[in-house]
């Protein structure tokens, strides 16, 4: 019985041993995956203002583009109407007597639309 005795507490040394010898590696790994988590966990926190600032600025410079094209086209109309304005003498009349409500001797005018003046 001392033999068989020693045998049974050999075999569960054995498997106590075995058993450690598999948890340590399980609890490296599960270490690791939280160590690893946590950083991008952390690195979210604080790259995550940053993302948003960028993306308030890519939206920002979509708005200043459309302002800035808007503002193009708007240069373009007024810059036509200055050589208009500098070489068509008839363009010059139509205009002078259209802002200053007067006509020709036989003219009738047609207002379609209120008398809106833009400066």
């Amino acid at each position: 019985m001392t033999s068989g005795f020693s045998t049974q507490a050999s075999h569960s040394a054995v498997a106590r041993r075995a058993s450690q010898s598999d948890f340590l590696p399980a609890a490296r790994r599960v270490v690791w995956v939280l160590i690893i988590c946590s950083s991008l966990i952390t690195a979210g926190f604080i790259f995550s203002p940053e993302w948003q600032r960028l993306n308030e600025m890519k939206r920002n410079l979509a708005r200043q583009k459309t302002d800035l094209e808007n503002l193009q086209k708007l240069t373009m109309a007024r810059e036509k109407e200055i050589h208009l304005l500098e070489t068509d003498p008839e363009y010059l009349e139509v205009i002078a007597r259209d802002r200053l409500d007067m006509m020709k001797e036989g003219e009738t005018i047609f207002r379609l639309s209120p008398n809106q003046h833009k400066s």
